[in-house]
């Protein structure tokens, strides 16, 4: 009987103690078991564990630590992966991030645009989101070689009727332990602004060259004629008066020429008085009166009588009202044509408008036609003698006194360009 009471008192300390080894280690083992779980996972919540074990508390501090760490660098990947977001995205640059296998793993808002680009792009091939073989070519010449390439794209963007120019850059990305590279990169530059630039530049040369080569052609012609003998005295004063008004041609040339490149380098330097802009409307169109006669157009000016004077330089306003009216007669209408002068007060401004019936400008050309050298329809712009120099020369001229010209246009309903000028003179 006392072999039975000692048995099971020695079975309730086993238990006891098996119960409590349970308590002090085996549960918090299972309970930071889950704890590492949860970190596997992802989630680098704070590590609280309730009932750990003296022999476990260095591996529970030590596994909060590397929890806070874990959770720290995942804070720092997410900012940083937003920065290089936000940079992409912002940049002017298309960027296009490929793996050596040519499919794509990023393509920025920029490429989207130049493009004209919809749907999901990621894990298409390089050629079959750009259908170009230059871009194909330069990617990869550029994954081949391991070296920087370039090349110039020109395309048509879908869906626009467009065509864009592109500088592209190709590099190949490489990790630094290895030698092939496992990435690529590529940089697209717009530089459609720059070619039709150049292509307006080259064609102004062409221009100027033609508008001198014949006036100047007429005046050797002449002199030669003068040269031989036995010329007529009305022969004479003929070819003196031909001479001359092709000499006032080629003057008229050379002074716009002159003055839009002072405006644009070193500005206007006003002299401004008060002006009477109906008077000196009256002015230019009777000045122009053989150009009106020869083109067969009605002008009509509309004035109010009580019409403020403006602070201007009398000069350069009198050229930019003789450049808007001759813009008028040359693209007007070519037979029956109505060019309608109006001034009146608008608020702080005074606003003068010439209003012609001509066949209006393609909507297209609006946005540049008071840019230096730019010309609406070539051919028919250099039959009328134009050069691209007038719009631009109004257009510094009244900027130089503070006021703004605008245009109005549709196709087939003729245009309205008005110039607008402040009563209060910025110049005072």
């Amino acid at each position: 009987m006392k072999g039975l009471l000692e048995m099971a008192v020695v079975a309730v300390l086993g238990c006891g103690l098996i119960g409590i080894a349970v308590m002090l280690t085996i549960l918090p083992a299972m309970e930071l078991l889950g704890v590492i779980r949860r970190i596997a996972r992802g989630d680098y919540r704070p590590v609280i564990l309730t009932g750990r074990s003296s022999f476990l508390r260095e591996a529970t501090n030590n596994l909060r630590l590397i929890a806070e760490m874990l959770a720290r660098q995942k804070l720092l990947l997410a900012e940083e992966e937003f920065s290089l977001s936000m940079i992409l995205e912002s940049m002017t640059e298309g960027v296009v991030i490929t793996g050596s296998d040519l499919k794509i793993r990023l393509v920025n808002k920029a490429t989207a645009g130049m493009f004209n680009l919809m749907g999901v792009t990621e894990g298409l091939l390089l050629q079959e989101v750009f259908m170009s073989h230059e871009l194909l070519g330069v990617a990869q010449r550029a994954v081949g070689t391991g070296e920087v390439q370039q090349g110039e794209l020109t395309f048509g963007i879908p869906g626009r009727g467009e065509r864009s120019h592109l500088v592209v850059t190709a590099v190949a990305l490489k990790a630094p332990a290895t030698e092939l590279p496992n990435g690529l990169l590529l940089v697209l530059y717009d530089v459609t602004r720059l070619r039709e630039l150049e292509s307006v530049r080259r064609e102004f040369v062409a221009n100027v060259t033609h508008e001198f080569r014949t006036p100047l052609s007429v005046i050797n012609g002449y002199l030669e004629t003068l040269g031989e003998k036995g010329v007529s005295r009305e022969m004479q004063r003929k070819s003196i008066a031909i001479m001359q008004r092709h000499g006032d041609r080629l003057n008229r040339l050379i002074d716009d020429l002159l003055t839009i490149s002072r405006m644009e380098e070193r500005g206007l330097r006003l002299e401004t008085a008060p002006t009477d802009i109906g008077g000196l409307l009256r002015e230019v169109i009777q000045q122009m009166e053989s150009q009106i006669a020869e083109s067969d157009t009605q002008v009509t000016l509309e004035i109010p009588e009580a019409l403020p004077h403006v602070d201007v330089e009398r000069y350069r306003i009198e050229q930019a009202f003789s450049n808007l009216l001759a813009n008028a007669l040359r693209h007007g209408a070519p037979i029956g044509g109505e060019i309608t002068i109006t001034a009146m007060r608008e608020g702080p401004d005074i606003s003068v408008r010439f209003r012609d019936n001509g066949p209006g400008i393609p909507l297209q050309d609006q946005p540049h036609l008071f840019e230096r050298f730019y010309r609406v329809g070539g051919d028919r712009a250099r039959q009328t003698g134009g050069t691209g120099l007038g719009l631009s020369i109004v257009k510094n001229i009244v900027m130089a006194h503070g006021g703004r010209v605008t245009l109005e246009s549709s196709p087939g309903e003729g245009s309205t360009f008005s110039i607008f000028l402040p009563l209060i003179s910025l110049h005072a």
